[in-house]
């Protein structure tokens, strides 16, 4: 039993700012918003008694949630109860906890907590050999084990000849460089966009993503493995164990053992057997093998030649129908091609004609010719369009009531419905050329082809009898804005806001379902992503966010997943940071 307490440093983050620092030698450690809280966090989404952080005995600290109101996260996921190790980060509410065990209790964590490859060696002896070992797991279970000796350049991915398998979809590429050789031993690669998980330098268990900070990186993006140096890789559902192993001794097995002498007969009789039976056949007159063969192979034959003649019969005369087809055709455009243009010219010169004459009337007899024509159409128009015209009398009120009748056209309303009308496309009289509002009880205007402005009870609050509308006052809807956002990558930021733009409706459709429960929700969420060599989305995650709704920001998390952008050029990955505001307008 170790009684040993270790020292367990707390950095408390708000977002990417660190508020403070705590430092406990104790077994037991109470967190909430409580003031009897060993660590007090001012935070509405922390419980009173959120977590508790303990000792045991054998020497594990081991973190448990107090059935909070939002749950604990450790490591990005929710956890009722777990033990901690150096450099795991709790989430409770928007403040985040990075934990940092000194003493025995950080020592068995860290040495406990790595899978060791070197147990599928079922006790094996070693050599002095040192080699780089590399178990990869699929799903905790172990796939396959390799040893690299030094000098030896690792590759990994999907592309024939790589060493190590990956799918490129969780890599960003087709093949990647995972270790590089450096005098006796080597360098890991830590470059990839999605790759996750931590490592074991100087008895430490840090994780990946703060080895450059704590100055543990060779060029920023290579961890030095050295004796004692394991990285433990995840990259999706796959884990790799990397460090450097001694080599397992060979198994020397004696050359009796090897061989098999009853495998080896059998393999010696099937050999002389099929060498008699090719004797044999060569030995068979060509005579008798003709004679063997079917009697009706040459019938066979010649039904095959008058099948063959019979299909290319058939294809030629398709061949020739399809080009009697194709010459009716042309014949048949070039006689609508030829109306066409007769039709075209029959037209101009009617409108010659029609110019001619109106030049060569006088106004006394032009204006009587538009009279005749005019009424003339008018009647024809009437008895074409008896309901539309009863649609039109109704919508002015009653026509016996004096002011309350449609006057069509011309500008005083008196006159006959023809007065103003122009034979030839234009009005004619002193009015203004278009219809004359209906006037109500209460006014009314005149108005043109295009110009509705006069009919009373259009407006809002309007009192004209003949619509009587009402407009109901709008109601507020939700919104979604970007803001400035940043690309990183060989794809152009143009083209990614315009495929962002063309998804809009999915992140508004999130937004909509939290209104009808929430109509105040509102603020702003910032989204960083990874755009694989293909077009995939990989590592979605929220950078920031002020609109306090993690259903929204899950649901457009689970969008963004499913986006395929173009592929960037040169096979590279693209980093981008995009910011959504959301609000509800009145």
């Amino acid at each position: 039993m170790d009684n040993q307490v270790p020292t367990i440093r707390i950095a408390v983050h708000e977002g990417d700012k660190l508020i403070r620092e705590e430092v406990f030698n104790q077994k037991t450690i109470r967190i909430g918003k409580a003031g009897q809280a060993h660590l007090r966090l001012d935070d509405e989404n922390v419980s009173r008694q959120h977590a508790v952080i303990e000792v045991l005995d054998s020497g594990d600290v081991r973190i448990t949630d107090l059935e909070s109101t939002n749950g604990t996260l450790l490591n990005g996921q929710k956890t009722t109860q777990a033990v901690m190790r150096s450099g795991d980060e709790l989430l409770l509410g928007e403040m985040r906890l990075e934990i940092t065990l000194e003493g025995a209790a950080e020592e068995k964590t860290a040495t406990e907590a790595f899978y060791s490859p070197s147990a599928i060696h079922d006790d094996a002896p070693l050599t002095q050999k040192m080699a780089l070992e590399i178990a990869v797991l699929w799903n905790e279970e172990v796939v396959t084990v390799k040893h690299f000796q030094k000098g030896t350049t690792v590759t990994a991915g999907d592309k024939v000849g790589s060493l190590i398998f990956i799918p490129s979809e969780y890599i960003g590429q087709e093949q990647m460089n995972l270790a590089v050789p450096e005098g006796s031993g080597f360098l890991l690669d830590l470059s990839s966009p999605g790759v996750e998980g931590d490592c074991l330098v100087g008895g430490k268990v840090i994780k990946v993503g703060d080895l450059e900070r704590r100055g543990k990186l060779v060029n920023k993006t290579q961890l030095r493995m050295e004796a004692g140096t394991k990285a433990r890789l995840n990259y999706g559902p796959f884990t790799l164990m990397v460090g450097l192993e001694n080599l397992p001794q060979p198994v020397h097995v004696p050359l009796a053992k090897r061989l098999n002498v009853q495998d080896h007969v059998y393999s010696a009789v099937s050999v002389i057997l099929h060498l008699l039976f090719l004797i044999m056949i060569t030995l068979i007159p060509e005579e008798q093998l003709r004679a063997i063969r079917d009697p009706y192979e040459r019938r066979s034959q010649a039904f095959k030649m008058i099948q063959v003649a019979e299909l290319e019969k058939l294809a030629q005369l398709e061949q020739e129908r399809r080009a009697r087809e194709e010459e009716r055709r042309k014949k048949k455009d070039e006689k609508f091609e030829t109306e066409d243009r007769t039709s075209a010219d029959k037209s101009k010169m009617k409108i010659k004609k029609l110019d001619d004459l109106k030049s060569k009337l006088t106004p006394e007899e032009l204006k009587k010719k538009n009279q005749e024509i005019a009424d003339r159409a008018l009647t024809r128009v009437l008895n074409q369009q008896d309901d539309l015209l009863s649609q039109v009398l109704g919508a002015g009120g009653d026509p016996n009531m004096a002011g309350m009748g449609p006057r069509v056209i011309g500008s005083t309303g008196s006159g006959s419905m023809v007065s103003g009308l122009d034979a030839f496309g234009g009005t004619l009289g002193g009015g203004t050329g278009g219809f004359q509002g209906t006037p109500g009880m209460f006014g009314g205007s005149e108005f043109g082809p295009a110009d509705l402005k006069g009919i009373d009870g259009l407006e809002k609050g309007g009192e004209g009898l003949p619509a009587k509308l009402r407009f109901k006052k709008g109601g507020g809807r939700p919104v979604v804005y970007s803001a400035p956002y940043s690309v990183t990558g060989e794809l152009d930021k143009a083209t990614v806001r315009r495929y962002i733009q063309s998804k809009m409706n999915q992140i508004r459709w999130c937004y909509q379902q939290e209104v009808q429960r929430n109509p105040n929700v509102a603020g702003q969420v910032v989204y960083k992503w990874v755009i694989t060599p293909t077009g995939k989305v990989i590592g979605v995650k929220v950078a920031s966010s002020s609109l306090k709704s993690p259903a929204v920001e899950k649901c457009i998390a689970s969008r963004i997943a499913t986006w395929r952008f173009p592929s960037p050029r040169g096979g590279g990955t693209v980093k981008v940071t995009y910011p959504f505001i959301f609000r509800v307008t009145k």
